[in-house]
């Protein structure tokens, strides 16, 4: 009797495991394992391009894409539209948790370079779907790099010869705003054109306010780490 008892415990633990795990696969709103770099921090480029759950489809207008599909277990989930002004043509997906909050969102198109690229955050006020915007617009440019640690994001808004530009930005509900400049310009003899007296600067985006220095040590967190990652340190 006693045997059969413990294969019966044995069961019924099993199918507490399977039935746990079918439970987090078929979680439309699951996000990927990113594994971090070793400064913690992540890139688009990190980030799955298959979900277990969500599908994304598109429909076409004249010249672009004008609207997403959003499918959960082949159920459609949502559609969200895109405005042709935004020009995303690009149909790369990457599934991300792009605002922190423990929930999948969607990016669609490279998000580097100066491709276009537009972002679908999960908004839980709202329990949908949604499209974030960057400054008060609805389309991303540029490098991102997204630090799970400070719920901060970095965009390379430029990068040439004589500087390099960082932004650092903070979520306030599904818009992305900036807060400051980071620029690395290497050619003193351009500190003028960038309107700076220092080759490390950090700019106030809204207040306009410098904290510069030539020695990349004197750079307080977040912006040393930029320093020494790509590879500008003195």
């Amino acid at each position: 009797m006693k045997r059969y008892v413990v294969a019966a415990l044995m069961l019924a633990s099993t199918l507490v495991v399977v039935a746990q795990q079918d439970e987090s696969v078929s979680n439309p709103l699951a996000v990927p394992a990113v594994q971090l770099d070793e400064y913690g921090m992540f890139t688009v480029a990190d980030c799955p391009t298959t979900h277990d759950v969500l599908e994304v489809k598109f429909h076409e207008g004249e010249y672009c894409i004008d609207r997403v599909y959003i499918y959960a277990d082949g159920m459609l989930m949502q559609s969200v539209p895109i405005s042709e002004q935004d020009a995303i043509t690009r149909k790369v997906v990457h599934f991300l948790d792009a605002n922190f909050d423990g929930n999948v969102d969607i990016l669609i198109g490279p998000g580097c370079n100066r491709e276009y690229s537009t972002l679908i955050v999960w908004d839980r006020e709202e329990n949908c779907f949604a499209r974030a915007t960057n400054d008060g617009f609805t389309v991303f440019n540029g490098d991102f790099y997204y630090e799970p640690e400070r719920m901060a994001v970095y965009r390379m808004t430029s990068s040439s010869a004589f500087e390099t530009t960082y932004t650092f930005m903070t979520w306030q509900g599904t818009d992305l705003q900036s807060e400051e400049l980071f620029l690395q310009v290497f050619d003193e003899s351009y500190y003028d054109f960038y309107h700076v007296k220092n080759r490390y600067t950090v700019r106030g985006y809204y207040t306009g306010e410098d904290v510069g220095s030539d020695n990349p040590k004197d750079i307080n967190e977040p912006w040393d780490k930029w320093v020494i990652t790509m590879g500008k340190e003195d």
